[in-house]
């Protein structure tokens, strides 16, 4: 059975930004992940929240993912 893999975490103090809603820590708002995220909530009528500038650690704290765009495994 394959196991999906944890995409790796920056440094505790890289900046980059989530929102409310969302489940990943993005570098940006260029990130074409986040963008496709805001798009699909867009489309689906849904509220799309605003972003927050945060630390790789508060982020995680907060239980969100590391974008495999944003931060890809090496």
């Amino acid at each position: 059975m394959p196991v999906q893999l944890e995409n790796p975490w920056p440094a505790g103090g890289t900046r980059g930004i989530v929102t409310t809603g969302g489940r990943t820590f993005h570098r940006d708002t260029t990130c074409p992940g986040y963008r496709q995220g805001v798009r699909q909530a867009e489309k689906k009528g849904r509220r799309v929240n605003e972003v927050e500038r945060v630390t790789a650690a508060t982020a995680q704290d907060r239980g969100k993912s590391a974008c495999r765009i944003c931060w890809p495994r090496t």
